[in-house]
């Protein structure tokens, strides 16, 4: 049965450029980051098979050139670049062959990014391990779904419930579901989960994740409306969002930490703790590429 290594193993042999630094920040941070990976490891040879660690590999060096590409016309224009959402659903959330790389990729930068390691440990830590006995746990944006089955993995006594708007990325996090031993606890569809009629969901949720997705909404605000009208009182909340990080996708710009922390306030929230880690850039850089979580609660 495969574990962590696997990842790494078939890293070094595809794309031995990128293998260096990402066994460095497993090996700095190895309890942790197998906590993420020991498991997916295990769910990922079961639902794809062998191949699924070339996959992993493939997808995570196209995700590490697609960032840097991106950076570097964010340095140039001065500003973020993104296509229009049309073209951006049409052309990531709703293409497979775009998603289920990038969905490899978006769960790897948890272990392999120093900038992410933090967002791990705050996320198990902070977060699931402090949820109430037996709570009911919604992720909005669930894409590949680790999130929530790591939850799941971690609280036997929860249950959790993920929506997403690609039906791609359900399809990966729905075969992963398959074989993880957490079917009966966990239940992934396709809704768009800022609009909780829609989604077919109100608030009584004693959890709710929402990892990576502010910076991908034209305004972000209504996230956090969301957010705070799916929480049940005394809940938990896990965000985190990228911060002068430019992607294909990344349409909000955020600079400052203190920008989501405000909307959140505003939207009846606070935070109980905040963590902010910045990528190495280069001394000449006008922006500091960075990801930032915070554990909210209700005011």
């Amino acid at each position: 049965m495969k574990s962590a290594e696997a990842f790494l193993t078939a890293l070094e042999r595809r794309f031995r450029l990128l293998a260096p630094h990402a066994l460095a920040t497993f090996d700095a941070n190895r309890e942790l980051c197998s906590w993420l990976l020991d498991p997916l490891a295990r769910w990922a040879e079961a639902a794809y098979g062998e191949k699924a660690f070339d996959e992993a590999a493939l997808g995570y060096a196209r995700y590490c050139l697609g960032v840097a590409q991106a950076q570097a016309i964010y340095e140039r224009a001065g500003r973020y670049t993104p296509e229009a959402m049309p073209e951006i659903v049409s052309g990531v959330y709703d293409d497979a062959g775009y998603m289920i790389p990038y969905m490899w990729a978006a769960i790897l930068i948890y272990a392999f990014w120093p900038s992410m390691i933090g967002h791990l440990a705050l996320f198990r830590d902070d977060f699931l391990r402090r949820l109430p006995p037996g709570a009911a746990v919604l992720e909005l944006a669930c894409g590949h779904g680790v999130l929530s089955l790591l939850a799941a993995e971690e609280r036997p006594d929860i249950r959790v419930t993920g929506l997403d708007i690609s039906a791609p990325a359900v399809a990966v996090a729905n075969r992963l579901l398959a074989v993880s031993g957490h079917a009966e606890r966990v239940h992934f569809g396709v809704a768009d989960a800022l609009h909780p009629q829609e989604a077919g969901r109100s608030a009584g949720y004693q959890g709710v994740v929402s990892a990576m997705l502010a910076e991908h909404l034209p305004t972000p605000k209504p996230l956090f409306g969301a957010i705070a009208g799916y929480l049940s009182p005394g809940g938990l909340v896990f965000f985190s969002a990228a911060l002068e990080s430019a992607q294909r996708d990344h349409v909000f710009e955020f600079h400052m930490e203190s920008e989501p922390l405000r909307m959140a306030e505003e939207a009846g929230l606070r935070a109980s703790r905040l963590v902010s880690d910045a990528s190495a850039v280069s001394a000449r850089s006008r922006f500091l590429p960075r990801a930032t979580a915070m554990i909210l609660c209700a005011r």
